[in-house]
């Protein structure tokens, strides 16, 4: 085996096969198939490093892996997991190409996945929307039900999503516990229908590691590197055609942690060391053979290079397969300006082309992010009487204590005077955050969903909520006060007379946290510059959309103390956006009103107010618009946004700013006026 020179290569054999299948005569159509074992370290896997489980480097436990598939395979030593590292949200991840706030929410055998879903389409929907694809070659094969969220997606006109197949204990309706009957019911699959797409979760090592007994982690490596061995000699054995065109991926979607001090590998979830780096191989259907790859790969890579294979774009991946090295591919451009706050004074996330630095944020030209970090994303800026204050959220490969955490960045300054770091109150944020800032009597507040290892469950304890603090002038911050909420999204903030108001989105308690998402606002006096946060206001839109809506994405405005509230309820038929008044800021609220029906709601945009009006996005025939109505209004007043897809907009003055994409993921920067 040889070791290869970087990123170039890993992309080029995932490509490989749509490239070399596609042009000869008669060749089969290039399928994959995507094994995640779920929750298996690098450390007994692909590693050189010795275990401290096993006692040996990855490499030599993994013997059949290394003997059977190796030789025939590109192993990246280490891939990242960048998001969260749990099951639910790492595979949404591996199918989506996209760091997104999802949760491990507990699915109902009942009541099914309901809303809680994927907001933008995944790898499965586009796959079966541009290859016309049946759903019985479109598969998601699992023991865990943990998992049938991901089949596909909210987003309207996306199409169909994958076949969910769970395989469950007949008499006991629980998910089996073995991986085993997974892969021989895999088999049976390809015997009967060979799947053009499948994934396939192999639980049993995770469940082993939570649950088993000292060894069982172990043991469970063991056992899952003879089953993914000895499914790939058995596809080439009796399917020879079909393996001749199907790329194996073997991955994991998270690891555990990297210690044996009192069995700590036992869990997972945050951002050490041995939770982030998962291990990878890449076999067949083009892949270069023999060959070893220390470069960074990150899992949000993988969809995007898997849908290059198969002949499919992906326009909402974050993932950087480099389209430039492959002209002959069908594949995804990533870059442009995909984030974009502020109106005299702008901030914006910029895309980059270089695998290790993915993007840079800018105010105005100037870069104001940490060089050479892997990621600088979601910039919040608000603008004061000294001065503009701009957060985002960083991800650098310099290992932390052994772990790769995200870190918030705020600045002060402006683009004439320069930028002064203000630090920030954790030292470590989630994957997915965003900061939401006010400025009132030259302080500056910040709201932001705090819940660093994306716990979804209810009962966690601790801080998990929205948290505030303020950047005094004196050039500190204050004390951070939460409210608490099962994995809070989405925070706004606005100043009033008598203090603050800020909202976010959270669920309800377990075990329904999966069905009842909706919008809390908290009123946030301040005494002497100390804020305390009040009784808070829920909206579920029950009384407007029935029991079951999904409804996140709040906006706040204000002026002295009357108070307005916009959001979004998402239900199976579509969903609306609704508005609330307060006159008493924050603490007493009108029943919410529907705003006027503009088409179907885009699920991953907030809408925004504009003065009185609110504006937001829908898709009509498959082409974004954005509306804009006074709550109230009979009709909404729409303009076409010049795309089918639409990144984030900025609306001022009776116009908006948006980011919408060009032509197939490369997304621009546009003015639009009603």
């Amino acid at each position: 085996m040889h070791t290869g020179g970087g990123r170039a290569l890993w992309l080029l054999f995932l490509v490989a096969g749509c490239t070399g299948n596609a042009g000869d005569k008669g060749a089969r159509a290039p399928s994959v198939i995507v094994l995640v074992m779920d929750g298996v370290r690098t450390d007994e896997f692909t590693s050189t490093t010795v275990s401290s489980v096993t006692g040996v480097t990855g490499e030599a436990y993994a013997k059949n892996a290394w003997k059977t598939l190796a030789p025939d395979a590109s192993v990246v030593r280490a891939a990242h997991n960048t998001g969260i590292t749990i099951t639910a949200p790492a595979h949404l991840a591996l199918v989506s190409g996209r760091v997104d706030a999802f949760a491990n929410f507990p699915v109902d055998d009942v009541a099914g996945p309901g809303l809680y879903r994927p907001l933008l389409p995944t790898l499965f929907e586009e796959a079966r929307s541009q290859l016309d694809l049946p759903e019985e070659e479109v598969l998601l094969l699992a023991n865990t039900e943990l998992l049938e969220p991901v089949e596909h997606s909210l987003y309207p006109d996306a199409g169909e999503g994958a076949e969910t197949w769970e395989l469950f204990d007949p008499e006991t309706g629980v998910p089996l516990g073995e991986d085993a009957p997974v892969i021989a019911a895999l088999l049976e699959r390809i015997d009967a229908t060979p799947p053009r797409l499948a994934v396939v979760n192999l639980h049993d090592v995770d469940r082993a590691g939570h649950y088993g007994h000292g060894d069982a982690y172990a043991e469970g490596v063991t056992a899952v590197d003879e089953q993914v061995a000895a499914f790939w000699e058995a596809v080439q054995k009796k399917h020879p055609a079909y393996a001749e065109s199907l790329l194996l991926v073997v991955v994991s979607d998270h690891g555990r942690h990297d210690h044996d001090e009192d069995q700590g590998w036992h869990n997972h979830g945050d951002a050490c060391t041995g939770c982030r780096e998962v291990p990878l191989m890449v076999i067949g259907g083009g892949a270069v053979a023999d060959v070893i790859l220390d470069e960074t790969v990150a899992a949000i890579d993988l969809a995007p290079a898997i849908a290059a294979h198969l002949g499919v774009t992906m326009p909402w991946a974050e993932g950087l397969p480099d389209t430039a090295l492959f002209p002959e591919a069908t594949t995804t451009p990533r870059e442009g300006d995909v984030s974009r706050v502020g109106s005299a004074i702008v901030a914006l996330q910029r895309w980059l082309d270089d695998p290790e630095q993915r993007s840079e944020v800018r105010v105005g030209e100037e870069i104001v992010s940490t060089a050479g970090v892997f990621a600088a994303e979601a910039p919040a800026l608000v603008e004061g009487a000294d001065g503009a204050r701009v957060c985002f959220r960083e991800l650098a490969w310099d290992a932390v204590d052994g772990a790769y955490p995200w870190v918030a960045r705020c600045l002060a300054g402006s683009p004439t005077e320069g930028w002064a770091e203000m630090g920030f109150p954790d030292p470590e944020v989630a994957p997915f955050f965003r900061a939401a800032l006010a400025e009132r009597d030259g302080t500056t507040w910040a709201a932001w969903p705090y819940n660093p290892r994306g716990a979804g469950e209810a009962g966690t304890g601790g801080r998990i909520g929205l948290s505030l603090a303020g950047w005094t002038p004196e050039g500190g911050w204050t004390e951070a006060v939460n409210s608490q909420g099962i994995f809070p999204t989405d925070a706004a903030i606005v100043a009033t007379d008598l203090g603050l108001v800020v909202a976010y989105g959270a669920s309800m308690g377990d075990p329904d946290s999966r069905y009842t998402r909706h919008v809390r606002v908290v009123p946030v006096p301040l005494t002497e510059g100390v804020p305390v946060m009040e009784e808070l206001t829920s909206f579920s839109l029950v009384e407007l959309l029935g029991e079951g809506a999904r409804v996140e994405h709040p906006a706040l405005a204000a002026e002295g103390s009357r108070v307005r509230v916009a959001m979004l309820g998402l239900t199976e038929a579509g969903g609306t956006v609704a508005a609330a008044t307060s006159a008493d800021a924050g603490r007493t609220w009108s029943s919410p009103v529907a705003l006027p029906d503009g088409g179907t709601p885009l699920p991953h945009l907030a809408p925004a107010w504009d003065g009185a009006e609110v504006v937001w996005g829908v898709l009509v025939d498959g082409a974004a618009h954005l509306c804009r109505a006074t709550p109230g209004d009979a009709d909404a007043a729409c303009v076409d946004v010049g795309s089918a897809r639409l990144q984030s907009f900025v609306a001022a003055d009776g116009a908006a700013t948006v980011v919408r994409d060009a032509g197939v993921g490369s997304w621009e920067t546009a003015t639009l006026a009603w």
